[in-house]
């Protein structure tokens, strides 16, 4: 079992992935990977390419690209949250992280706001 990583997208603060990597977590920041400004198609397809489950805040897009790529193409997991309370997205990231590997979110599109 691999555990995930997580490429946060430009819209998702980064003191999530600060909160990851204090326990221990592999978590990339847009800004951190140089990425600002890409589609969220090109975003999503970096994450792939590098091994990363994406978060994003982006609820319209981002499933639709689940749908669309799904048959044709892989990702590395696509974790959907909304913006109201970063902290509580944060523990509720750190909770599906426990519980999944790499292996298991690949090609998965999951709200946390289920997780809650």
């Amino acid at each position: 079992m691999t555990p995930v990583k997580v490429y946060l997208d430009e819209d998702v603060h980064h003191l999530i992935a600060h909160a990851l990597r204090l326990r221990g977590w592999d978590a990339l920041t847009t800004i951190a990977a140089g990425r600002q400004g890409s589609s969220d198609l090109e975003q999503l397809r970096f994450a792939a390419e590098n091994g990363y489950a994406i978060l994003t805040y982006n609820v319209s897009d981002f499933p639709r690209l689940h749908y669309e790529i799904i048959d044709a193409d892989d990702h590395g997991g696509i974790v959907v949250a909304t913006q109201d309370d970063p902290s509580a997205n944060a523990r509720t990231l750190l909770s599906l992280l426990s519980a999944f590997s790499s292996e298991d979110i690949a090609d998965q599109l999951i709200f946390l706001n289920n997780w809650m």
